[in-house]
């Protein structure tokens, strides 16, 4: 824990969203929790077919009453940003965030024809160092160009300010 920073960040569950998927298989896909430990996806899919278009959706909600749309919203074309490195602030925050935690993912197309197989969690290191207190979801979807899901998913996390006068601010 990064204890420069005003906030505590807890991701409370992963879930796989839209299974089954029509051109990948998830064997399996898991919120693992530990004590004092981040929350941990657990993830096994299939893509039995060669891809050489991905297209890679993230987007941040911040829970008012509902889940609003919330200053974050990544669409890219993943292979076509990895064989050529544009300079996208956004972008190049995510793929570094990819390549460090999940190196499986970053490597350049062609994708498929293999299984995947791999342990993901945000670590401390990747948050902001400001970051308003409250309940946030992060969507992330990988489809190809005739928008055919290969995997989509939801992470929830809390986020809450440290210290007494924060928290009695928040009464």
């Amino acid at each position: 824990m990064n204890n420069t920073k005003a906030y505590s960040f807890k991701i409370t569950k992963y879930v796989c969203i839209g299974t089954p998927y029509k051109r990948t298989t998830l064997h399996y896909c898991k919120t693992v929790l530990q004590r004092n430990q981040p929350a941990k996806l657990t993830v096994s899919l299939s893509a039995p077919e060669i891809l050489n278009y991905v297209m890679a959706k993230i987007k941040v909600y911040y829970k008012f009453n509902t889940y609003q749309p919330f200053l974050f919203d990544l669409e890219q074309e993943a292979c076509e940003y990895i064989r050529n490195r544009p300079v996208i602030p956004e972008t190049d925050l995510v793929y570094n965030i990819v390549k460090d935690t999940a190196p499986i993912l970053s490597t350049p197309c062609p994708h498929g024809n293999r299984s995947y197989t791999f342990v993901w969690w945000l670590q401390d290191r990747y948050t902001p160092k400001s970051v308003l207190a409250g309940d946030y979801r992060i969507d992330v979807q990988f489809f190809t160009r005739d928008n055919v899901v290969l995997f989509a998913g939801e992470a929830y996390i809390s986020v809450r300010r440290k210290g007494v006068l924060g928290s009695m601010l928040e009464w």
